[in-house]
């Protein structure tokens, strides 16, 4: 058990990533995470440690996914079978990009000056709405959107290129 809460508490967010990559509802994602985390420890007898832990969670967040698909398949946005196969497959091949880009993230939101830092925080870590941020920065709606593009923009040029000279 202290071997299954250590691999869970090491890739917890790998695991919210994946589950978010197939569902758009963070409150889902957290429903879900908490029954894979059920299913792990039900079947953690029958892990075998000589092989990766996170492709063997992945397979039981999957199948949540699929559960919770099935449990709401009245709702209208709901994924087919077959496009969730796709993001999983997708999101499994891209593994070793997205988590050189979150660490890139990391790097280039350090060298963002602090008000354009506490911007994004606000709008991203925090999830305060417009309204609220063009009070905080005492902006227009206009300006705030500007700025956060601007942001953006940074931070985009500024991982590609940290990628791209990890790579190198």
């Amino acid at each position: 058990m202290e071997q299954l809460l250590r691999l869970l508490a090491e890739h917890q967010d790998d695991l919210f990533r994946y589950v978010f990559s197939l569902l758009p509802n963070s409150e889902d994602v957290k429903d879900i995470l908490q029954e894979t985390y059920v299913a792990l420890t039900r079947k953690f007898g029958e892990y075998d440690p000589a092989k990766p832990f996170l492709p063997w969670a992945y397979g039981f967040a999957y199948m949540q996914v699929l559960k919770h698909r099935d449990a709401r398949r009245r709702a209208s946005r709901a994924f087919s079978t077959e496009v969730l196969e796709l993001l999983s497959c997708r999101r499994e091949v891209h593994e070793v990009t997205l988590n050189s880009r979150l660490s890139a993230l990391d790097h280039c939101l350090e060298k963002l000056p602090e008000p354009d830092r506490l911007l994004i925080a606000h709008r991203y870590l925090s999830r305060t709405t417009i309204e609220q941020l063009t009070e905080i920065a005492g902006s227009s709606r206009r300006t705030l959107f500007r700025n956060l593009e601007r942001i953006r923009r940074l931070l985009h040029d500024c991982i590609s290129r940290r990628v791209e000279e990890a790579s190198a």
